[in-house]
Order: structure tokens, then sequence, then C-alpha cells
């Protein structure tokens, strides 16, 4: 479905299903120069299991219209501003990567309004969510090598392994990435580079949070998740083995089954 919003459409996966006002939406938020389809294996569970789901494509990202947006602030009052065409009865935010970050900073500026924000997911978190300056100028000059970079530091293999048969992860980030908007991958990594309100961010968020990590993410190492983890009395964290930032489609079982146990008690 599209999602109209100031004079432009946006697109989110709902699966073909009519929100029911009495259900829970869950909304899943993706990365730097992904697509909705990311969360492909999780959020057709949740469709067919008595939640409304909105997987979302970001502004300038899959067949949303409009530009990718320069900050993490923006993306997630974009995000509040969706969420407000919502007939919901609660929020699950469930985000990747950048997406993780959108939906924190989403999670603070919604603060107390309702309908409620019931739990929020954090896949493949970092903060900060530092980007080398060899990828960002890569990304800025050279967006095919940055596609490269990525894919590989994303998985764990470029070859086999796959827990679907016929499907090829690695493969399908690198033709994802290669059909995003010009431009997009730079912006996205830059947003991500310069959001520095992680902290305040945390601060203003009392529902539950859940990190999921791979052990072997070499884009946002599991220990920067774990210490946040740690260090947050309303927080718990996954650590998925033999896996890396693509961990949805890596261990779609594993990210699904953590997902479905926690915003079930939510």
């Amino acid at each position: 479905m599209f999602i109209e919003l100031n004079s432009k459409k946006y697109y989110a996966y709902t699966a073909s299903h009519d929100a029911d006002a009495e259900r829970d939406t869950v909304i899943f938020v993706h990365g730097t120069a992904m697509d909705h389809t990311v969360w492909a294996l999780q959020s057709r569970y949740f469709a067919y299991h008595n939640y409304n789901i909105l997987a979302v494509n970001l502004p300038g990202h899959g067949q949303s219209q409009g530009e990718p947006l320069d900050t993490i602030e923006g993306y997630a009052n974009w995000l509040t501003e969706i969420m407000s065409k919502s007939n919901a009865k609660r929020f699950h935010l469930v985000g990747h990567s950048m997406g993780s970050l959108i939906c924190l900073e989403a999670a603070a500026q919604y603060g107390s309004k309702n309908p409620s924000i019931a739990s929020l997911s954090l896949v493949g978190f970092s903060y900060p969510m530092a980007v080398t300056p060899v990828l960002l100028d890569a990304a800025q000059n050279r967006p095919s090598e940055a596609y490269e970079m990525m894919t590989q530091w994303s998985h764990t293999s470029s070859i086999g392994g796959e827990p679907n048969p016929g499907f090829w992860s690695s493969g399908g980030q690198m033709s994802m990435m290669e059909n995003s908007r010009p431009g997009a991958v730079y912006t996205d990594l830059v947003a991500c580079n310069a959001y520095d309100n992680g902290p305040q961010a945390f601060e203003q968020i009392a529902t539950p949070i859940l990190f999921i990590s791979g052990v072997l993410d070499k884009m946002a190492p599991s220990k920067l998740a774990k210490a946040q983890a740690d260090s947050n009395p309303n927080a718990s964290i996954v650590m998925l083995p033999r896996c890396g930032h693509s961990i949805m489609s890596e261990n779609p079982d594993g990210v699904r089954d953590a997902l479905k146990d926690f915003i079930a008690v939510s």
C-alpha cells in the first residue's frame, strides 16, 4: 500500500491485509540503501499471526517518493508522521542497522503519544554507528565499490550456507543496492555517522527494548549492542551465532523467534 504524506506517496508492505484497529501494529524499518524486502521472512510471519504490519520503504528508497534524508532525526520525524496516519492500537518498532537508529530516535520523539509504543527491537545495532572514511569516500565517489564492501562485510560467507534453498543473501543485497536511488548509500551512511543523540534517546524511552545481534557482525559489532543492553534495565539481548550484519537473511528463523517471543509479552 501507499501512504500519502505531504503530497508524496510512500510504500509500506502490509501483506495485502487491511489494518485491524484491535490489533497491534509492527513497523519494520530497513537500513542503508535497502528497502522493505529485507524483512520478507519476518514481516510475513507477523502479518499472518494476528498483527498489522507496515514494512516501510524510507523516503527515496524502493517505491517511495521523495529523496533520502540526510539525518537520522529527519527519518525519525518522517516515521512518527507515518505512525500518526495509522489507526493502530499499539506500535512495535523494529529496525535494522540505520533503521535501528531511526526507530530509537522515533521512539524518543514519539514519547507518550497515543497509541503508545509497546516495544522497541534494535537489530544489527551499534552506537555510535561510525562509518570508516574509506567507505564514505567510496559511497560518494565510487558507489559500486561501496556496495561491494558493505555486502562483503555484512555476510559471514559470500557463497553457500544459506538457510533457504535457492536463496543467495549476498547476491540479493548487492542487487538491491545497485538498484537503489543514486546518492542514497552516501546520504544514509553520512546520517548514521553523524547521529549523536543515542544516549539522550535511550534516557527518554521507558518501553521494553530488545537487541538482536549477530555474533560475527563486522558492520555493527555485537559487543556495542551488548554494552548498551547491559547498561539499560529495560533491555535484553539475543546474540545469534554464525551470522553477521545481514542477520535477517543469514538466520531468519532466529530473528523471527526472538521478535515473536519479545513482542508477544510486550
